[in-house]
């Protein structure tokens, strides 16, 4: 099993390949919104398969899980964005 250390490396490498992706499409000239939607739609769409399955689908309990986690990672990514942009904690 991989260490916390190990996961979080895995996970940061792959939320750079999809920045990547989102930034190559807009490159190309997608609208930023179109690409946003798209990345939200999909991991809406693999968080549902990882807990239904491809023949399911979510339930409000599930719902408000997935949400929640969502809630929680944005929060995170915040934190973090303020903490680069103001590092001295000031408003």
């Amino acid at each position: 099993m991989n260490s916390p250390q190990e996961r979080d490396a895995q996970i940061l490498a792959l939320v750079q390949e999809f920045i990547d992706v989102a930034n190559r499409l807009k490159d190309e000239g997608k609208p930023m919104e179109i690409i946003n939607a798209s990345l939200m739609l999909a991991s809406g769409t693999y968080a549902t398969y990882l807990a239904a399955g491809n023949n399911g689908y979510l339930k409000e309990g599930g719902i408000r899980k997935v949400s929640e986690a969502y809630k929680t990672n944005l929060e995170r990514v915040q934190e973090i964005k303020k903490a680069q942009l103001n590092p001295d904690g000031k408003e």
